[in-house]
């Protein structure tokens, strides 16, 4: 089996260890998991139209912030 890995080549982390995260834009939102290190202004830069990222608790993590 290929192991997945990162554009950089860095190994992902085995999928049970992902993490929810919701994407807001203008029109409402949806979930995806990713690895919990993951490049969120990456995703934020490739999806335009994302006005923030949110993990579960409702925490903001992009843009960089603390919980609203």
């Amino acid at each position: 089996m290929t192991e997945k890995t990162y554009a950089t080549g860095k190994p992902l982390p085995p999928r049970s260890e992902w993490v929810p995260r919701l994407f807001f834009r203008k029109e409402g939102f949806y979930v995806i998991d990713l690895p919990s290190d993951d490049d969120l202004n990456a995703h934020a830069e490739a999806n335009p139209g994302t006005v923030r990222i949110e993990d579960a608790a409702g925490n903001l993590l992009w843009p960089e912030g603390t919980k609203q």
